[in-house]
């Protein structure tokens, strides 16, 4: 009988236990359209350093929670194969409720064609999230989690030198240790 009081209450314990960190983490999900190097348009303004891919971002954390701010990629550097990225980030910035980034270092595209025009394809990227330097400190200061973006875009380069483009992204995931 003894056992199995200690059996029901360790059980119990390690539900609740379980429970509650749970109840740290949050489901993410949202959308954001990305620009490609459009330096002109307000939407890709004010993006983080060094990557081409920015534009605006909305995103439900937990329930009913939205948050709006500027996600900012960087594709990172192609492997061998042409159609993977190593290195690859997204930077989500709301501001002076913070930043927080998610590492893509196995994103999944189709190789860059040698486009006289236009060419379409579909992005998936899956990784850790984690802050970066220069992030505000903020709610997401010892954010963990982990993400997956996915879409489709649309790249062109009409007679110009730099390419422009679109990327419809999806974003689903989950984020821990978020304060308040």
């Amino acid at each position: 009988m003894r056992k199995s009081v200690f059996l029901i209450s360790a059980i119990t314990f390690v539900f609740a236990l379980s429970a509650a960190a749970q109840n740290n983490c949050f489901p993410v999900r949202g959308i954001a359209q990305e620009h490609l190097l459009d330096v002109t348009n307000p939407d890709w303004l004010g993006g983080y350093p060094g990557a081409p891919w920015v534009g605006p971002v909305q995103l439900i954390l937990g329930n009913n929670e939205v948050l709006v701010g500027k996600v900012s990629e960087n594709d990172g550097a192609p492997r061998a194969t042409g159609h993977q990225d190593r290195g690859g980030y997204f930077v989500f910035d709301f501001g002076t409720a913070g930043a927080f980034a998610v590492q893509t270092d196995n994103s999944v595209f189709p190789p860059s064609p040698k486009y006289k025009v236009a060419f379409t394809g579909t992005f998936h990227g899956q990784g850790p999230v984690g802050t970066i330097a220069g992030t505000l400190p903020g709610r997401f200061a010892n954010a963990t989690g982990n993400f997956t973006i996915s879409g489709d875009f649309l790249a062109w380069n009409p007679a110009a030198p730099v390419p422009s483009g679109r990327f419809n992204a999806s974003i689903a995931g989950f984020l821990c240790n978020v304060n308040p």
